[in-house]
């Protein structure tokens, strides 16, 4: 992994105690040395000596050199003094002791993932479509951004895309395992949900809630630059008006991340810092392409993923069924009850319907049975 520069502050030492400590050991040291120089004198017989009697000197009068009360009291006001300056220096002094503290790990530069090589890319590719095969077109574009990554020797970057296809069919669940595969750290944010714009790019300051959006929160958590963000049924994303009349759109949110120009130097309406936002991938999913802002959809590859069919889904059965140790009766079982599912629900069935009927026959096959007498 590679280091990159991604908050937008100077990167200067802001802890008091760490600077007088450095401020101490400057000072016994130059007492030290015009000590040594004072003994040794400048008449005609002190160029016998050389550094290495100078060191010795200073060496020897060391113990003569420890800091009074009054040059420890000088010193820390020193420190302090230097500490304001340098905090106004940045542009950090609306920050609290304690989040400062959040950015300062990260201010030298966080990790970032690189892609290792076009074979790793191809390695990886080939488990994402043998786990779930009908999402090949999603597989396939993550595929190319991965080869053209390694190719150039660049950090994991998957252009904006939205999954668009009918609900449960695990668009959810390949993401994951994407982030799973990749060693991304992975936020999932539900665009349905009301508020989901202030939990995209957090609550700014003087709000009861604020707080730093998901995306920069485990970057900063994670110490990485590249994560994976996804956004759930992003064509059903709404906006919130608070109680003074304000309206938070979550798509105005959203185009501040996804616009290469804004997000490579982002606003945080909490840290009010700047931030490099734009080696973030995103991965957007969608029921119906049709409801999706068209301002998001111009910003993103959109690939149409068709629905499960019933082969697929007995097919993901017996993957998974073998995977948790369920016995072969049980894993017929279930593959016999998705083939009938849908003539007696009246309805299709989805990945979750699947993922419900391993859980529940793993459950049933651990479970104590009562001997009859």
């Amino acid at each position: 992994m590679n280091n990159i520069k991604i908050i937008d502050v100077p990167d200067l030492e802001t802890d008091p105690n760490v600077i007088i400590e450095h401020l101490s050991a400057f000072l016994k040291e130059f007492r030290k040395n015009k000590s040594a120089a004072d003994l040794i004198g400048d008449d005609e017989k002190s160029v016998e000596f050389d550094d290495q009697d100078f060191d010795a000197f200073g060496d020897a009068l060391s113990e003569g050199v420890e800091l009074t009360y009054d040059d420890k009291r000088r010193i820390t006001a020193r420190a302090n003094k230097l500490v304001k300056n340098r905090v106004a220096a940045a542009g950090v002094s609306h920050l609290k002791r304690a989040e400062f503290e959040r950015l300062e790990p990260s201010l030298p530069g966080m990790q970032i993932i690189m892609a290792k090589s076009q074979d790793w890319a191809d390695e990886v590719a080939a488990k994402l479509h043998a786990e779930m095969p009908w999402m090949a077109r999603a597989t396939e574009y993550v595929w190319h951004a991965l080869r053209r990554s390694a190719q150039r020797g660049e950090p994991i970057l998957i252009r904006p895309v939205i999954l668009n296809g009918p609900p449960g069919i695990g668009k959810s669940v390949w993401a994951r395992s994407l982030a799973d595969a990749l060693s991304l750290p992975y936020v999932d944010v539900d665009a349905s949900k009301g508020g989901a714009g202030m939990s995209l790019v957090g609550v700014e300051r003087g709000w009861s809630t604020a707080q730093a959006g998901h995306p920069l929160d485990v970057m900063l958590s994670k110490k990485l630059a590249n994560p994976l963000i996804v956004v759930d049924e992003v064509c059903k994303a709404k906006s919130v008006t608070s109680t003074k009349g304000t309206t938070h759109a979550f798509t105005d949110a959203l185009l501040s991340l996804l616009e290469p120009a804004t997000a490579k130097a982002w606003d945080c309406p909490y840290f009010r810092v700047r931030f490099d936002m734009s080696h973030i991938s995103w991965l957007l999913t969608s029921n119906t392409i049709e409801n999706v802002p068209e301002p998001v959809r111009n910003r993103c590859q959109v690939i149409e993923i068709p629905d499960l069919k019933t082969e697929q889904l007995q097919a993901f059965v017996m993957k998974k069924g073998a995977e948790i140790g369920l016995s072969d009766a049980a894993v017929e079982a279930v593959v016999m009850t998705i083939a009938r599912a849908p003539a007696v629900t009246k309805r299709r069935l989805s990945l979750r319907d699947a993922v419900r009927m391993l859980e529940r026959a793993e459950m049933l096959e651990g479970r104590p049975r009562i001997h009859q007498m």
